[in-house]
This record gives structure tokens, sequence and C-alpha cells, in this order.
């Protein structure tokens, strides 16, 4: 009987002040996002602000050789605004508590994602003001068995002048961790879509969810246990393990006055059997300029930690545009695949689609 497996792998545009980056966790109240909408007329926050709906940012890395995420070292961990090479950017101090510089915008906490702890960061203070509307970022450092990382996590922030729109994705999960990943202790993850404008949901939207099938987005149906999508919620779907093969994407498509807009999200079983090391040249997700990026995978055994030899894999790669989902150039059965740099920069992103078929 055949198998078939999936890896997903964003790639980024390299941007100053990037190094190698690891994935970066969120949980958040349901129905927020984490951009911040200010209002020049009322001078303040309108949507989403963070002393009502605080966000919590975790370091959530994720190991090919290992084939899991993996928690950090604490030791010598620091959380980083805007600047992950200035000492005064750094938000804790020698002892490892929040500086009082930053006392109102953050706290030091923990949350458990699949059994395991990780170190966290929670903002409970508008990022932005009157005089500061630029985008910040949040960064996280550490290493993972003597190999250090960065993670990093953009917030957004606009202005509520104009008609600008964004689809929002809200996760929720069967052990609360708000986490991406489908694991023995989460069982199934709750994907919830709303077309807002200035942070407020907009009326009138039809919604359609899709997922990647061998190269091809398809309309997602009822299948209890499995993926679950009611006529009545349609902006609502709910993916349990048998779901996703290894990794997948999901993408939701919302009509509002004739213009259909995409919004991508990923999905990850950890409790498959076999997995993809991806054979990646590229240690991080932010790609230097003039840097072509090559895979050449290898089918892992989860039980025994090594290459599977019992079977006969073969490989596919497939782009996307890592927002919209849409297809950027041919499918290819080439090993190693090659990601030019200038198809990146022309993307501003990309996902790498690696599927493995057993015969």
């Amino acid at each position: 009987m055949s198998q078939s497996l999936s890896r997903i792998r964003n790639l980024y545009k390299y941007e100053d002040g990037d190094q190698i980056e690891a994935r970066m966790g969120v949980q958040i109240d349901a129905g927020y996002g984490l951009t911040q909408y200010w209002d020049e007329q009322q001078v303040r926050v309108v949507n989403t602000d963070f002393t009502q709906h605080s966000p919590v940012l975790y370091p959530y890395p994720y190991s090919s050789k290992r084939g899991q995420y993996v928690v950090p070292a604490t030791q010598g961990q620091q959380w980083y605004y805007n600047n992950p090479e200035s000492e005064t950017a750094g938000i804790l101090d020698e002892s490892g508590n929040v500086k009082s510089a930053y006392a109102s915008l953050f706290e030091k906490t923990t949350i458990t994602v699949g059994g395991a702890t990780y170190p966290a960061l929670r903002i409970k203070g508008n990022l932005c003001s009157a005089n500061d509307l630029s985008d910040k970022h949040i960064y996280y450092k550490s290493v993972y068995n003597g190999k250090p990382f960065t993670c990093s996590q953009l917030i957004p922030v606009q202005t509520t002048v104009g008609d600008a729109k964004e689809i929002l994705i809200s996760i929720t999960t069967a052990d609360g961790s708000g986490s991406t990943a489908l694991t023995n202790t989460n069982g199934w993850i709750q994907l919830t879509a709303a077309l807002q404008r200035a942070g407020s949901t907009i009326a009138g939207a039809t919604y359609q969810w899709q997922k990647l099938v061998n190269g091809a987005w398809v309309n997602v149906t009822n299948n209890p246990t499995v993926i679950e999508v009611s006529n009545a919620t349609p902006h609502i779907i709910k993916v349990y393990a048998n779901g996703v093969d290894s990794e997948d994407i999901f993408r939701v498509a919302v009509t509002h006055e004739g213009v259909t807009s995409y919004k991508t999200q990923q999905l990850t079983d950890t409790s498959d059997i076999f997995y993809i090391f991806e054979g990646c040249s590229q240690a991080g997700d932010a790609v230097e300029e003039g840097v072509n990026v090559s895979f050449n995978p290898v089918v892992y055994d989860r039980r025994t930690n090594v290459p599977d030899t019992a079977n006969t894999w073969s490989f596919s790669f497939l782009l996307l545009n890592l927002i919209t989902g849409a297809q950027v150039g041919n499918p290819s059965t080439t090993v190693p695949f090659v990601v030019q740099y200038s198809t990146l920069q022309a993307e501003q992103g990309v996902s790498v689609v690696i599927s493995a078929t057993n015969e």
C-alpha cells in the first residue's frame, strides 16, 4: 500500500537584523490578531488593544533531525524589542527578569504545548503611540544542543484611515495551546477566519476553505473526525490528525463585494511514523541576498530516527506564494531542488512543498 508524506518549508527574503530563524508560536484570544490599529481621531489603539487581549509569544523551534518541536535552553536566553543586536534592546536583565524599562509592556511567563513547557513573553502593553506608528519586531535568542537560533515575530501597526482589509485566522486547539501542531495530546485544531477592516469583522463576506492536494487547491467538505465544516459556520473548520499528512497547507478564500482574497495556514501532524528531513542548504528561513537554496530530502523513521530503508521514496516539489498560496513556476521531481533567489525576491516569500511517495 502506497504512502504519501509532505513537508513544508517557508523562505523569506533577507532583511537587516535577521539571523537564523526558528518558528515563533503565538497564543491570543480568539477573534483577535497581532496587528495594532491606531485611530488618529480617537488617538488610541482601537484593535487589538494588548491591555485587554494580551498575546503570548513563545519560541517553537523545529528539529528536522529529531522530527519534532524542541524546547530551547533557558540559560542565557534573551528576548529583544526591535533590535536583536543591541544590549539595551534586551528585555530581560542579568537575573532573567523583565527590565524596569520594559515592565509596562512585557511580562515573562511560560506556556505548555504538547506536554512540554516553553519560555514565553506576554505583551501586556500597546506597542504603538501617536508618536510611533512603525511596525514592531520581537526577537528571541537561545540555543538547542549548542546550536544558536533566533525567532522573530512581526507586530504590524496600521492606521484606520482608508479601506484596508485583511483576513485573520484564529487558532483554537484541544489542549488550549494555540499550536499549529497535532500531537498525541493535541487531537484537533480549529481554524476560524474573519475578513476584517481596521480590526473589525466585515459582515456579508462568504468563506470557502481549501486544502492543497497533489499540487491543486481542493474545496474542503465535511468529513467527521477528519476535517469538519458546517454550512452554518463556513468560516470555521476543525482539523484532526487524519486530515493532515505530516504537514499540509490550508487556505481560506474570502469573497466580499466581488473581490476574493486568500490567506494560508500550515498544520503539522507529528504523530506520523515517517517524516521528511528536508536536507535544506539554508539553516534558517531568512535568505541572504543573492543566495540560492537547495533541498535534498530524505524520509526518516520517527521510531528509530534514522533514514527509512524499508521503502523506496520518490520526491516532488512545488512552490507557492507564502500569503495567497498561488503556484509559482512548475512542479519538479528533480533532486536536489533549487529555489533561485530571484524567485524569492519576486514573491517576497515562498512555501516549498516537498511530497514523498512510496509505491
